[in-house]
């Protein structure tokens, strides 16, 4: 229709001739479409500012369920959202995908937007389909000013999704430093459970993030707490390889010896995967070369089955001589040099 081809290029006088000649302001297009849908769609202000004077329907939806509001919150446009605001429209309303105009700022990190929805007084825990809520979409994104504005408006700060992911755990997965301090600001609950039974520590130790494993420390997080399958932080920084966090754990005094429901440890685990500093700064700090897993292996065995040289020799000299069968280790020797010559030999 050619006043929808008006409001789509943004063609203000033609719009205005047409409606003034008495076309439907809300008519629809082939596609289901009103005139202010398609100019809030694509950022017109001037378009819906006349649309609106006209008595376009602030609340139309198009086929799939989306409002003026939902569209222009989508894109960013912070005047036509505060247009179609002034002019009443649902601050509330959900799409037929769930999510509220909220949601949809909050997940594409307009921070203001987001403060200028909440000066409508939205409720703000109402959660999608998959039960993240506007605080929860914000802590992904790691946008600081909308989680503020978010908490300083009455968000449940430990509410959880229907994974049973946190705002904390999803800052702390994506490494939003400065929001994990303002969620503990605000008492979120730091040992809280999550998917797997980890912790926010936990996720923040496998994904390497030294800082946030830092500040979850600081402020009083089980270092040693288990997730479903038994590791700990420690366990699964040392499987990642992060030699820093590692190090880290150990000086608050994580227990080294700690072993999984497999009865592997870190140790083991850091000679499964060849990560040297790891185990070398696990060694230094006395953790026990004897303890076996389920299956009998132990750091010696794994790092000489797995075919890590460096790691044999770094175990064996950490290892008191006298604890040591000198006819085993002279055959693991000769084997895992072997079979580092095979490798070089099928690399080349």
């Amino acid at each position: 229709m050619e006043l929808h081809d008006a409001c789509l290029r943004g063609d203000a006088t033609n719009m205005e001739m047409q409606l003034k000649n008495g076309v439907g302001v809300d008519e629809t297009n082939s596609d289901g479409w009103t005139s202010l849908l398609v100019a809030a769609q694509h950022g017109h202000d001037v378009m819906v500012k006349f649309l609106l004077r006209y008595g376009a329907n602030v609340d139309a939806r198009t086929p799939n369920g989306s409002t003026p509001l939902k569209l222009a919150t989508n894109g960013g446009y912070l005047a036509i959202v505060r247009l179609l605001l002034d002019a009443g429209a649902n601050v509330e309303i959900e799409g037929y995908d769930g999510y509220t105009p909220l949601h949809l700022a909050s997940k594409n990190g307009h921070t203001s937007v987001v403060k200028l929805l909440l000066d409508y007084k939205p409720l703000v825990d109402v959660p999608s389909r998959d039960g993240i809520t506007a605080l929860g979409f914000a802590c992904v994104l790691g946008d600081l000013d909308s989680v503020a504005a978010l908490l300083d408006s009455g968000a449940t700060v430990n509410v959880v999704d229907n994974d049973g992911w946190s705002p904390l755990m999803a800052a702390a997965l994506n490494g939003h430093q400065a929001v994990v301090r303002l969620l503990l600001t605000w008492g979120a609950d730091i040992n809280a459970k999550g998917p797997r039974q980890a912790t926010a520590l936990r996720i923040a130790a496998e994904k390497g993030h030294l800082e946030i494993v830092q500040d979850l420390l600081d402020d009083g997080a089980w270092m040693d707490e288990p997730s479903d399958d038994g590791t700990t932080p420690l366990y699964i920084a040392a499987k990642q390889g992060y030699g820093e966090i590692v190090q880290l754990l150990i000086n608050r005094g994580a227990d080294s010896n700690r072993q999984s429901q497999t009865g592997c440890t870190p140790l083991i685990m850091a000679a499964m995967y060849n990560h040297v500093e790891p185990l070398r700064i696990l060694l230094d700090n006395g953790a026990d070369v004897d303890l076996e897993d389920i299956g009998g292996w132990t750091v010696l065995s794994m790092a000489y089955f797995s075919g890590y040289p460096e790691l044999v020799h770094l175990i064996l000299e950490r290892r008191p001589a006298s604890m040591i069968d000198p006819a085993a280790v002279s055959q693991i020797r000769v084997q895992c040099r072997n079979k580092q010559r095979f490798l070089q030999h099928t690399t080349r």
